[in-house]
């Protein structure tokens, strides 16, 4: 076993999906099972893997490469991600760790300025992403199916308080964004590799279509209001998450905006189309910067205690942000003036937002920023077990 290796494979079809073995002296390889999640081995003999969110275990011969027996369930509600193809388990010879599910349920709420709460839309569920048209009317929010971790888009019709299913593809679908007019919403899918660019008519009345496929893993951000322009993050072995632009006319050839060594992303159109706000974590941690768009070298630190998920006002005369303590702060912008200038800042009130940083949207504004959809957590986990089973093969081998 010794120049022998494990390692999950992804793919934009189903059936290719899987745990694969591989030896460092040839190029030859075995697909030893179907699955999304990574597996593990262990000596003497036992390769571990998940069902649904069962943790199993099975004898597996690593001279022959083969199983040579049946498989036993080790642990139930296991945590595990489809997204990332991970489980929350390592395993040696004689010491197993693992961590339960602990899902967050979320709940879409309306508050004030003041943090009052004005009414909820829809039931609570495992929301992602959420995203308000700019008309008010209807929200696109991503939401994971509770059997299979996949997620899929949902609208909101807030007047008629309806539900209807946006996407219905097998792969993952999130990070929606609506076009200026409300016609369009933009995402991202695993349906044809990981993380390309779809769009697909609010109305439901076309299939998706792929606007941007390449190499590496992507989602959109926003739609600037002229409708001429995407701006998505994009995420590079070499500069970690970067932001890039993907013009909506023409050849459509993206280009990059900001491309450092850090992380940037929730990078957001300004209303009248002249700067772009975003955070990046240049300074050691998370903060809120702008900088013209298109890019001049000018920029500005925005946030001084930290800050992601920047959101403009309608009339670009605020800019709202989350704090680390996943507080709502507001920041006065200087509209009507030639070069950009930002003005006080001000703490409006705490919120239940699921985990900081991330390439989330957990909360939108209204147009006139007087109100504040957000996507609180009804059963907040601050701390998720690590159990321990030390001669954890000891009833495996009963078996």
């Amino acid at each position: 076993m010794a120049n022998t290796f494990l390692y999950l494979a992804q793919s934009s079809k189903d059936e290719n999906y899987g745990i694969y073995v591989g030896t460092l002296d040839s190029k030859s390889t075995k697909r030893l099972m179907d699955t999304k999640v990574a597996a593990a081995y262990a000596s003497p003999g036992f390769l571990l893997f998940t069902r649904e969110r069962t943790l199993m275990a099975q004898a597996f011969d690593a001279d022959r490469l083969e199983f040579t027996g049946d498989a036993f369930p080790v642990t139930e509600e296991l945590n595990r991600s489809l997204v990332l193809g991970q489980a929350s388990f390592s395993v040696t010879a004689d010491v197993l760790t693992y961590m339960r599910s602990a899902e967050q349920r979320g709940r879409l709420e309306w508050f004030d300025r003041t943090g009052k709460p004005l009414g909820t839309i829809g039931s609570s569920g495992g929301y992602i992403n959420l995203s308000l048209s700019r008309d008010g009317r209807k929200v696109a929010a991503a939401r994971v199916d509770a059997q299979t971790a996949t997620r899929d888009l949902w609208l909101f019709d807030i007047s008629r308080s309806t539900l209807v299913r946006f996407t219905f593809n097998p792969a993952d679908d999130w990070l929606p964004i609506w076009s200026p007019d409300g016609s369009r919403i933009a995402f991202a899918s695993d349906q044809d590799g990981p993380g390309n660019l779809y769009q697909k008519p609010s109305s439901g009345a076309a299939s998706d279509e792929q606007i941007l496929k390449t190499n590496e893993r992507k989602w959109p951000t926003d739609w600037s209001l002229d409708g001429r322009y995407i701006v998505y993050t994009s995420s590079s072995s070499k500069t970690r998450l970067d932001v890039w632009i993907l013009p909506m006319q023409g050849e459509r050839t993206p280009f990059p905006y900001i491309q450092t060594q850090f992380n940037e992303d929730n990078a957001k159109f300004s209303p009248d189309g002249r700067f772009i706000s975003y955070s990046s974590d240049e300074s050691g941690r998370y903060e809120v910067y702008v900088q013209t768009f298109p890019s001049s070298g000018s920029k500005w630190q925005i946030s001084t205690g930290g800050g992601v998920q920047p959101r403009w006002r309608r009339d670009g005369k605020e800019l709202f942000y989350i704090s680390p303590e996943r507080k709502v702060i507001a920041v006065d912008i200087k509209a009507d003036s030639p070069i950009f200038e930002a003005g006080s800042i001000k703490t409006l009130f705490q919120t239940r937002l699921p985990d900081y940083p991330g390439p989330r949207n957990y909360y939108d504004v209204s147009g006139d920023g007087q109100h504040f959809l957000m996507n609180s957590i009804l059963n907040q986990v601050n701390a998720t077990p690590i159990y321990v089973v030390v001669n954890w093969t000891a009833d495996l081998k009963k078996n």
